[in-house]
């Protein structure tokens, strides 16, 4: 799989960058098509006084839905401080890890014969399955980046943190990600491994982390790199940025957030370790390490992500046990129920999910509220990719109706499942229950003319007169 990745990657840096026509800088470009491979494109930030008589660092994006320009707009304000490129793939997406290697050899490629790159500083960034890719392809190609910043997700199962890996690595979760366990279990990996890395926990969900944190994953790796001799020390950048970090930490603990304090003078000492002196923020590390809030709160933390799996456990099965009870009911010559399995399956189902969306409404914060709001988010992102599964690839269309009408159940608020749940429905045959289901997705705010019209498993509804008012309500929002 790995091998015309690996070749590309030997040969990755050093190559001139050839004239090209010039690009707008200090502005997004959503598409810069690709010259050796014109069916890739990317999305483009160039700091307003990038020129070509110096190299710059580029920060490579990964979104799994192929959005080069969410990566792009979250980062830009950072890339404007510290000069450096924003390349985000338009078609790198979550599906075949083939695809998003085509995507990355073309965006590379390109960058190179266009833009005056720093070889010793190339990043590269995903979220979720974006994450895991970028997590992938630092792994594999030996010492060609110099740092990722992962969102929402870590390494990809068969992959390891190693002392052999290089790389630093920031990792990110929202406080409310249903893969926050993982990030939290990636520190400790990281830690055994050696491997330079912070954590930052924000007030978010599974989503692409905003401006703010995505600036603080870039000061980082600045700092990474006069560690590291990538570029050289700054003393006067140093203190600017300590005094700023510092003083967010203090007003943390004047705030009674000891927790939160805790942990940002933890990062501040690790970060700052071998460019200043850090006993200030050690010292304040190790006093609040001992007061029993942020005792509580490490335990709190703890027993969160142990509820949260024991949640996930019952909805997967009980989810599971109501599929095979409904082929049973499927089946009359195996079927000896009569049918009260699956109804009191379901009925527990429903019960688990109506208390779980319940917590999750609860306007004040709680362990509670993050809990149920990680799983919930979890199960909708799970049964919406096995949905996507068995009505794209494996054209199981009763199965993609049954996926989908779940996600719907675990999220009814999400315009999206609906939308699918209308695509199946009608790849099975069923045109009253897709426009339904259609209509459901308008009124929740779906808006993606574009997508729609360019999707033939709508063809057969053009025409049909209810279909053409949801066009219009859809054009009109």
């Amino acid at each position: 799989m790995f091998a015309p990745f690996l070749l590309l990657l030997s040969l990755f840096f050093g190559n001139p960058s050839q004239e090209q026509p010039s690009l707008p800088t200090g502005q997004l470009v959503e598409k810069v098509t690709c010259a050796r491979d014109p069916t890739q494109s990317y999305a483009l930030y160039l700091p307003r006084n990038y020129d070509k008589s110096r190299k710059w660092p580029v920060l490579y994006a990964f979104d799994p839905g192929a959005r080069g320009r969410v990566p792009v707009e979250r980062y830009k304000d950072a890339a404007e401080q510290f000069g450096w490129i924003l390349v985000g793939s338009n078609n790198s997406r979550n599906a075949s890890m083939q695809s998003s290697i085509t995507s990355w050899n073309a965006i590379v490629h390109d960058t190179l014969d266009k833009f005056s790159i720093d070889d010793g500083r190339a990043y590269i960034t995903g979220f979720s399955g974006g994450a895991r890719v970028a997590l992938t392809f630092a792994s594999q190609c030996k010492d060609c980046l110099a740092g990722v910043i992962a969102g929402g997700a870590g390494f990809p199962p068969d992959i390891e943190p190693a002392p052999t890996m290089h790389f630093a690595i920031f990792a990110i979760a929202g406080i409310e990600d249903f893969n926050f366990p993982e990030i939290k279990e990636l520190d400790v990996k990281l830690t055994r491994a050696n491997i330079a890395h912070q954590i930052e926990i924000w007030g978010g969900r599974h989503e692409w982390p905003p401006a703010t944190v995505a600036t603080d994953a870039v000061v980082w790796m600045e700092l990474m790199a006069m560690k590291s001799g990538r570029r050289p020390k700054d003393p006067k950048l140093i203190d600017s940025l300590w005094a700023e970090q510092l003083k967010r930490a203090q007003e943390l603990e004047q705030q009674k957030n000891l927790f939160e304090a805790y942990q940002a003078y933890l990062n501040l000492s690790s970060s700052f370790k071998g460019l200043r002196e850090v006993n200030e923020s050690d010292g304040k590390a190790d006093a609040l390490r001992g007061m029993r809030e942020v005792r509580d709160a490490l335990r709190d933390e703890q027993q969160q992500i142990k509820k949260q799996r024991e949640l996930e456990n019952q909805l997967i099965d009980l989810m599971a046990a109501s599929e095979r009870a409904q082929a049973r009911e499927a089946n009359p010559d195996r079927n000896t129920s009569g049918g009260d399995e699956s109804s009191d399956l379901d009925t527990r189902l429903k019960a688990l999910v109506s208390e779980l969306r319940r917590q999750s409404k609860v306007e004040a914060d709680s362990p509670a509220r993050r809990v149920a709001r990680r799983v919930l988010g979890g199960q909708y992102v799970g049964l919406s990719e096995r949905g996507s599964n068995a009505l794209q690839t494996l054209k199981r269309y009763d199965e993609a109706v049954r996926l989908y009408t779940l996600a719907t159940e675990i999220d009814p608020d999400r315009a999206g499942a609906f939308y699918s749940l209308a695509w199946a429905y009608n790849a099975r045959g069923d045109k009253k229950k897709a426009l339904k289901a259609l209509e459901t997705a308008v009124d929740k705010g779906f808006k993606d003319y574009a997508g729609i019209s360019a999707n033939h498993a709508f063809d057969s509804l053009r025409n049909d007169p209810v279909y053409l008012q949801l066009i219009e309500k859809m054009r009109g929002n």
